[in-house]
């Protein structure tokens, strides 16, 4: 088995990368995606549950890990292009070596988890390759890399009679996660809080939560260890319990799931492969493309790390008093889960860091702010920064190395910019300083849920607004050239299903006037939260009566579409000045701000952790040892 040097950002590998010697010159281009894996890992209400089992879908493609992953069933004549995020692709030297480590590969899925369907395409290349039925034999593995999303695509339209869902005969015990046949008892869980009765549960969620258990470890060893805390902070810890995110357990709350996804990747990763790939060695594009998902992933590992860190030191303590994180705005401070003498639990933990994609459980009032400082850490100076190790220098590098490149000759691959890679976008700081990075910008989905509600219902919401925003910043771009190089920002508090939240989200972008500003670029979520939402905002006097008559005078009016100067004057003549107002406010970002006007919170993420601090190389977890899946 041959690896190109990645390394998954979540777990050690076992054994090194390996230097590559490159692909055959004729062989089979083998992509398995896995679908389905929103709804296995959202199924049930833990934290632990989500986590296990976005584990063991990174273990199932992970082919370096021999003890936890799948390196037992990669041949050594076969070459890994990628093993993350729910995807695998590696090439073969014939279509009996495909087939057999298909069939190998996919009975271990179904014993892991069944819950997942596997896509299977094979793109065989090379004067030597024997055809698929009804496909062409490609030239060369980069033609056949090209291509492989194609044929996914068209094998995701044909389901096999074995993943139609099969009814078994009645239970008497049912998993309290999936509703399938228990078949053990979770001690650590009590059943709905009553002593001495415990989850009974499914084989794969009892393995899974096994598998969450180590990574949950990992992630804290790796995350925490050496953060920036104040003086006298106790010890502190990820959470694993939704109810534990913040304020006092069993308290009536709210927590949100932040959905991150990097916009434009495909154009990216096409045009990096054309760039940097050199047209006289063969599949060279191929493993250049590997390289820089390596480096896209350490990106989004290093931004899951430094949220928990922000978090981390930004809370405080005292003599005698529980640890809370300071804040101005509606929210009151955000006290800590504390059971002395254990630690004491953020309100944030990352559930899926894979590939581009991150996605992080939070309490409600932290949400919007750790967004802010998510965009803030991304548009950082690379040469402010300086650190090389540091993913976002060393991502901004190999892409603007590449870029600066010599272009190829001809036309470039399809669905790449017509010069290959983006160019580097220009990011103005707040101190009116301007400069270039080459570091992608991100589409974000927030949704906010009550404690309790299904995982999958925030993901499903938050997913739905992320991909909303992305596809309005695509649209944008193709108009203004410049929209291009900003993010993109939907947010939602309602949680009536996520078709119901865009249907009447777009009725409110067309109304006339407008009654919302959503989506909402990266520049235009900063001025929004300090127009609206900042200690001299909406509600800069904490004034209940002005509160009120926002909520039940003016925002009926607006939501109307009725005119609201007869109501700001009778206001001017009632208080004998005129109505308290940020200068410049528009009716949709009035609405959006008082819909969020008593959850948001400001804890000062960046004065904690400066954004344009180097976040040097990404940590090696310490080896979870022989803790096993259950």
């Amino acid at each position: 088995m041959i690896h190109a040097p990645e390394h998954r950002p979540t777990e050690p590998r076992a054994d090194g990368p390996r230097t590559p010697a490159g692909p055959p010159d004729s062989g089979v281009l083998v992509g398995v995606d896995l679908r389905g894996i929103q709804a296995y890992v959202y199924s049930g209400r833990r934290i632990l549950d989500a986590v296990g089992r976005a584990a063991l879908v990174a273990e199932l493609t992970d082919t370096a890990d021999p003890v936890h992953g799948v390196a037992d069933l990669v041949p050594e004549d076969c070459l890994v292009l990628r093993d993350a995020g729910g995807a695998l692709t590696v090439v073969l030297p014939d279509l009996s070596a495909a087939r057999y480590f298909t069939a190998r590969y996919t009975r271990r899925l179904r014993e892991r988890a069944g819950e997942l369907t596997p896509v299977v395409a094979f793109v065989p290349y090379g004067p030597r390759a024997l055809p698929v039925p009804e496909e062409a034999v490609l030239p060369d593995v980069d033609t056949a890399l090209a291509e492989l999303p194609v044929r996914l695509r068209r094998a995701r339209r044909h389901m096999s009679a074995l993943h139609t869902p099969a009814h078994g005969y009645g239970i008497t015990a049912v998993c309290s996660v999936s509703g399938a046949p228990a078949e053990s008892v979770d001690s650590s869980r009590p059943l709905d809080d009553r002593a001495g009765v415990y989850e009974r549960v499914a084989a794969d969620v009892a393995r899974a939560r096994g598998i969450g258990r180590r990574w949950h470890r990992a992630h804290g060893d790796a995350w925490l260890t050496g953060a920036d805390t104040a003086a006298g902070t106790p010890e502190l810890a990820l959470p694993m319990e939704v109810d534990r995110l913040g304020r006092d357990r069993g308290e009536v709350s709210r927590v949100a799931v932040v959905h991150l996804d990097v916009n434009g990747l495909g154009a990216i990763l096409g045009g990096y492969r054309e760039r940097a790939g050199d047209p006289g060695v063969p599949g060279s594009g191929a493993m250049a493309q590997r390289a820089l998902s390596t480096r896209i992933a350490g990106l989004t590992e290093g931004l899951a790390r430094v949220l928990v860190r922000a978090v981390a030191a930004a809370v405080r303590t005292g003599p005698g008093r529980r640890p809370v994180i300071p804040v101005t705005g509606g929210g009151g401070p955000i006290t800590l889960d504390h059971e002395p003498p254990g630690p004491a639990r953020l309100p944030v933990r990352p559930i899926v860091v894979a590939g581009d994609d991150l996605t992080v459980l939070c309490d409600a009032r932290l949400a919007l702010s750790m967004v802010r400082y998510a965009l803030d850490w991304l548009d950082a100076d690379p040469e402010l920064v300086g650190d090389p190790e540091d993913p976002r220098v060393a991502l901004h590098r190999a892409l603007a190395a590449a870029h600066d490149a010599d272009r190829p000759p001809g036309p470039p691959e399809p669905g790449t910019p017509a010069g290959g890679l983006p160019d580097g976008r220009t990011v103005v700081a707040a101190d009116g300083r301007r400069h270039t990075t080459f570091v992608p910008t991100v589409g974000v989905g927030v949704a906010v849920q009550p404690v309790g509600a299904p995982l999958s219902l925030g993901y499903d919401l938050c997913e739905a607004l992320c991909r909303l925003a992305k596809d309005r910043r695509a649209a944008a771009a193709d108009s203004d050239p410049a929209a291009a190089g900003e993010h993109s920002v939907a947010w939602t508090t309602r949680f009536d299903g996520a078709g119901r939240i865009l249907d009447r989200m777009e009725r409110a972008r067309r109304a006339e006037p407008a009654r919302t500003a959503l989506p909402m670029t990266g520049t235009a979520f900063n001025r929004f939260l300090d127009r609206y939402l900042s200690s001299d905002g909406l509600v800069a006097d904490d004034d209940s009566r002005h509160r009120g008559w926002l909520v039940s005078a003016l925002v009926p009016l607006l939501e109307s579409g009725a005119d609201p100067g007869p109501e700001l004057a009778r206001r001017a003549r009632v208080t004998g000045r005129a109505a308290s107002l940020p200068e410049g406010w528009t009716p949709g970002e009035l609405l959006d701000a008082v819909g969020v006007m008593d959850l948001y919170t400001d804890p000062g993420l960046s004065g904690a952790l400066d954004p344009r601090r180097p976040a040097g190389p990404r940590p090696r977890p310490p080896a979870s040892g022989g803790g096993g899946d259950r």
